[in-house]
């Protein structure tokens, strides 16, 4: 038997985190980080499968991690999840290195089916 995909998500909001947890647990191993900050540390001290991020986080946001992450981890999948439906924030994504960008709300098919063709 396998091991389930490690995916590491970061996102301040702990509504978000449990929604996620609800959506995916049953066939993804899940980490969780509060914030930017501890969502590097946790990425350098493991280096998971993917990693979900929040766009819009107190502290060091996520355009700011997924730029330090790209830098050091040139293949690693990196998801941004936002809330915003602005052109120039999905191209600074884009540009800063993240893999694919899903939009909040999102159904439970949709973001496992980008998880899914990046792995």
């Amino acid at each position: 038997m396998q091991d389930k995909t490690t995916i590491l998500v970061i996102d301040d909001e702990i509504i978000s985190r449990r929604t996620i947890e609800a959506l995916l647990e049953s066939e993804y191993t899940l980490v969780f980080a509060e914030d930017g900050k501890q969502g590097l540390e946790r990425a350098y001290a493991m280096v998971p499968d993917l990693v979900l991020l929040d766009v819009m986080m107190k502290g060091m946001n996520g355009f700011e991690v997924c730029r330090r992450l790209r830098a050091d981890f040139t293949d690693l999948p990196i998801v941004m999840v936002t809330g915003w439906d602005d052109p120039i924030a999905r191209t600074r994504c884009l540009e800063l290195g993240a893999s694919e960008i899903v939009s909040k709300p999102f159904k439970r098919d949709d973001l496992c089916k980008v998880i899914n063709r990046l792995l």
